[in-house]
């Protein structure tokens, strides 16, 4: 498994790497928990009195809502992840994702108006990627990709909303426009 590390959120949290590592195994429940303990032990107590685990009659230990948060990413963080990975990063090598944090907190605001619109956006990029290929197999123009800013701004989704991906489809149709 590999874990990648906020050493500012683990800051702020005033955690150790390996408490860190600790709990997020015991949130997936991973059975390799007993495993790591052996190799680095965590100071049960220190995490009890800042709230991240109850230790439990039996001496097992429950994670507390402020530990779960810690691994979970928020419902429009997750949405933007989304975003950020569907939208193409550079178009005939220039690079389209510019000021990143400006782009985020507009996305954000934008979902949190109108929840629907993340799908409607993610679909339409689909689309629009779909068309390009298709326009580029016949040698049809398309204008270049927008920066993200301005695909955000302009809206530009609204081109390809209510546009549905195609579909692959198992059968094979060799020839077909041709008859």
């Amino acid at each position: 498994m590999k874990v990648s590390l906020n050493l500012t959120k683990l800051k702020g949290n005033h955690l150790t790497p390996s408490e860190f590592v600790y709990m997020l195994l015991k949130s997936e429940g991973d059975k390799q928990v007993q495993k790591y303990l052996e190799i680095l032990p965590v100071d049960r107590e220190k995490l009890q009195t800042r709230g991240f685990v109850k230790i439990m009659p039996d001496e097992s230990l429950t994670l507390r809502q402020k530990a779960l948060d810690l691994f979970k990413v928020r419902g429009c963080e997750d949405c933007w992840n989304q975003f950020a990975l569907a939208y193409p990063r550079k178009d005939q090598g220039r690079p389209l994702h510019n000021d990143m944090k400006r782009n985020k907190l507009k996305y954000i605001a934008l979902i949190e108006r109108n929840p629907d619109l993340h799908t409607t956006i993610l679909t339409a990029i689909t689309a629009e990627l779909e068309d390009r290929k298709r326009a580029s197999w016949s040698g049809e123009f398309r204008p270049k990709w927008k920066m993200m800013s301005s695909y955000l701004n302009q809206e530009a989704w609204t081109m390809y909303d209510g546009v549905e991906p195609d579909t692959p489809t198992d059968e094979q149709n060799y020839g077909g426009d041709l008859v």
